[in-house]
């Protein structure tokens, strides 16, 4: 920046620049603490008088991060723009939520997040682990090292470039702000939540380790047991409200698509579901024990390998989601953090995991059919999906190796293979629980649950009829059909009978497990709501997916309504202050089918884009009722009659066509930039540039004076119109040569439409709930253990 408009600056906070300054040695000190708490655990042996320091240096280098976390929030909330990190993601008219929001949008900050969620869980765990005490605190701490060690290399408390005149640090007036995409309420709750998620997937590794190099296999399998039920409940609900969110805001209509980021969280939560049924296996049989020392693992080291795709800029043209490529330095260091602790588990597990779980080998099986066996179909099932899921996120950066350039697996390619595994695992989920630990013939299992087959039968049959019930409004298309493996098509309505029936199936069963449960132990019935929320939640996904009704149309709005699938739709007001206000609304008036009237507002605003051109931001309308969900996506308006921004210099003189005009006889329209006019002293807030333009449309003139207003955050646009049909903006201006970016607008737009109609969408927010609950009854269940 030059030195005159570094003059207009004001200076820094010196405690803003401590406040970095300390954050950054906090970092440093954590690392340091971190590897001294590994040098001295693993000395303790020789001087068990060590252990202590040992725990003092991993709560020390702990509440580091916690400290970091701290600084980095301050700096957010009192707009430091010093700070390249800051001043990338935050902004001075954001409030509050948003501007601590801030802090995780983006790689530095969500590293973090990352370190912070992993430290408390390790804090909370740390009594609980006994005597594998020494070995879980040095797993821990190189873990925690290592994002700190990325943290130290990709630092969020780096000063501006350019921003040091003389000595003195000065501060910019406002950020660039958050990234658009991000600005919805879900940002705020989401990341902390699913980040809890990920965090404490590392107590599951650290005491699955500790287990192996202690020697004993058997007790660490009661103290991770709620660790893992929490993990699951946590990680679960973070999963479902990423698809909410996505769904609210990405305008396709649905929850969840396959994304390879998302599978990227998917795939550990399923290995710990694995797991979770594995402790419950050992515990009550002494079995599985091998088995559950590597499920111990697994979610951990799946979660540092997913992170590694995300990060490493391979996912990009591929995913919905956007992550900035990772440092060079610090993604080899996460590279070489994720190489040689999955080499060193598996050592470890094969020198030493595998010959202890063999001498704890218990009885061999009899004949018949148990829990014991229904719990290994089914988490070996839920353990293959898991890891095709894993192959076909990696897709991409196995093809870009091959060919160079990254491809997706498509949605409906995981549906083919998905559906081999997710039946048999809802059916196991209904079966199992009125399966005893001793042996079973299948008629003494038919004959428990003859009563749930019947009511899962008349639950179907009547849920069907509602379905088609008008108050619904599902309407099949004749002769619908859905994909299914080997190039074969079968009619929807029976499929979905079959889906529906499943689903139902398994919510009844676990419903009169609940009950049958509940009246001798309240607090045991979490595992089986657990269940029902499943059922519930895949439920709604199915139904709302497979019934629902989509349409599309353009609104235009001085050319009467338009009809999308019967409901009538016309154009009311775009409702903004400016084109940058984000709380821009489009509002369209629309008429169901059964008379009722509202309003639809999807939201539209503009930011500035790449090329210094007006982009558009929008987000969809959702109209939530019990039955279904009223869903209105809005495309990018048809706004720019230019297909590009033209340079203009004072004087000068331009014939330009619009782009969706094909006459080749017509004249166009003939712009002169006439005068630049400024109001106000340079690089102050409230000064405004206009450029005069004469305009010659057909032989139509207008003058007009489009004006760009500095002001806190982006700058205000004043709009003139241009006959009935145009408006003219001016994108940027440069004062030293007086010449001006224009971009002539459709006044107004034209805005594209997408309907859906979601049929009971609200199922998946009730079964979202029911199973976190079910799985936090069933963590607190076993808090016992924790705490005795």
């Amino acid at each position: 920046m030059e030195p005159d408009l570094l003059k207009q600056l004001p200076n820094a906070p010196s405690w803003a620049i401590y406040t970095g300054q300390f954050g950054r040695f906090l970092i440093f000190f954590s690392i340091v603490l971190f590897i001294l708490s590994i040098v001295l655990s693993a000395l303790q042996g020789k001087s068990p008088k060590l252990a202590r320091f040992a725990s003092i240096s991993f709560f020390g280098g702990a509440l580091s991060i916690l400290g970091t976390m701290g600084c980095l929030v301050t700096l957010f909330v009192t707009n430091q723009f010093e700070f390249q990190y800051v001043f990338s993601h935050g902004d001075i008219l954001t409030s509050l939520s948003y501007k601590i929001a801030g802090v995780w949008t983006a790689q530095q900050g969500s590293f973090l997040l990352w370190a912070c969620t992993s430290a408390i869980f390790g804090m909370l765990a740390f009594r609980s682990s006994g005597i594998y005490r020494r070995w879980y605190v040095v797993s821990f701490s190189l873990f925690l090292a290592c994002l700190c060690g990325i943290l130290a290399y990709d630092t969020p408390f780096e000063l501006m470039k350019g921003l040091n005149l003389n000595g003195v640090t000065k501060i910019l007036h406002s950020g660039a702000g958050m990234t658009p995409a991000l600005q919805n309420y879900w940002v705020i709750i989401h990341p902390p939540t699913i980040f809890m998620g990920f965090g404490s997937l590392t107590v599951m590794f650290a005491l699955s380790v500790a287990a192996m190099l202690t020697g004993n296999v058997t007790d660490w399998i009661k103290i991770v047991r709620p660790w893992a039920l929490l993990s699951a409940s946590i990680l679960g609900l973070g999963l479902c409200m990423g698809g909410m969110w996505a769904y609210e805001t990405q305008g396709w209509g649905g929850f969840w698509a396959w994304d390879p980021v998302e599978n990227v969280s998917f795939v550990p939560w399923l290995f710990t579901i694995a797991l979770i049924h594995g402790v419950i296996v050992q515990v009550t049989k002494k079995r599985w024990i091998g088995t559950n020392l590597i499920l111990g693992g697994l979610p951990f080291l799946t979660f540092i390998y997913g992170t590694f795709l995300t990060r490493s800029g391979l996912l990009d043209k591929v995913s919905n989601h956007s992550f900035a490529e990772m440092d060079r330095s610090s993604l080899i260091l996460l590279v070489v953090f994720l190489v040689a602790v999955s080499a060193a588990f598996f050592v470890i597990f094969g020198v030493r995991g595998r010959v202890l779980a063999r001498q704890s080998i218990s009885e061999e099986d009899a004949p018949g059919i148990d829990r014991e066996g229904m719990y290994r179909a089914g988490a070996l099932l839920i353990s293959l999906m898991a890891t095709g899921i894993a192959m076909g996120m990696s897709w991409p950066w196995w093809s870009a190796l091959r060919s160079g350039v990254g491809s997706a697996i498509e949605e409906k390619q995981y549906h083919l293979v998905i559906v081999w595994f997710f039946i048999p695992i809802l059916i196991f989920m209904g079966i199992a629980p009125f399966v005893s630990w001793r042996k079973m013939g299948s008629k003494e299992i038919f004959n428990r649950l003859v009563s749930v087959l019947s009511v899962t039968a008349g639950l179907t049959g009547f849920a069907l009829v509602a379905i088609q019930n008008p108050t619904i409004g599902v309407h099949l298309l004749p002769g619908a059909t859905v994909a299914m493996p080997f190039h074969f098509h079968m009619m929807l309505m029976p499929w979905m009978a079959i889906l529906i029936f499943v689903c139902v199936f398994t919510a009844i069963a676990n419903i009169w497990r609940v009950v049958e449960t509940f009246k001798r132990s309240k607090l045991g019935i979490g595992g089986f709501v657990a269940h029902v929320g499943i059922a519930v939640l895949m439920s709604g996904l199915i139904i709302s997916r497979g019934f629902e009704q989509k349409d599309g149309n353009v609104v235009i709005p001085n050319g009467g309504p338009t009809k999308i699938l019967g409901y009538t739709i016309t154009y009311k007001e775009l409702q903004q202050k400016s084109i940058s206000d984000r709380d821009g609304k489009v509002i369209f008036s629309v008429e169901g089918p059964d008379g009722q009237h509202f309003d639809a507002t999807p939201g539209l605003y503009y930011y500035q884009g790449d090329d210094g051109a007006p982009t558009a931001m929008v987000w969809p309308f959702v109209m939530k009722y019990f039955a279904h969900d009223f869903y209105m996506a809005m495309n990018k308006p048809e706004m720019f009659a230019w297909q590009k921004p033209l340079d203009f210099k004072e004087g000068q003189s331009r014939t330009i066509k619009s782009d969706l005009d094909e006459d080749p006889t017509d004249p166009g329209m003939i712009v002169t930039y006439k005068k630049f006019v400024m109001n106000g002293q340079p690089g102050q807030a409230g000064t405004s540039f206009g450029a005069q333009l004469h305009i010659n449309d057909r032989g139509r003139e207008y003058d007009v004076m489009p004006t760009l207003k500095i002001a806190e955050g982006e700058p205000e646009h004043d709009l003139p119109q241009v006959g009935q049909s145009y408006r003219m903006a001016m994108l940027s201006m440069d004062p030293a040569d007086k010449s001006v970016k224009l971009q002539l607008l459709f006044s107004p737009p034209l805005y594209p439409i997408i309907l859906f109609y979601k049929p009971m969408t609200i199922l998946v927010w009730i079964g979202t709930g029911i199973m976190t609950l079910g799985g936090l009854i069933a963590a607190f269940a076993r808090r016992r253990v924790v705490s005795g």
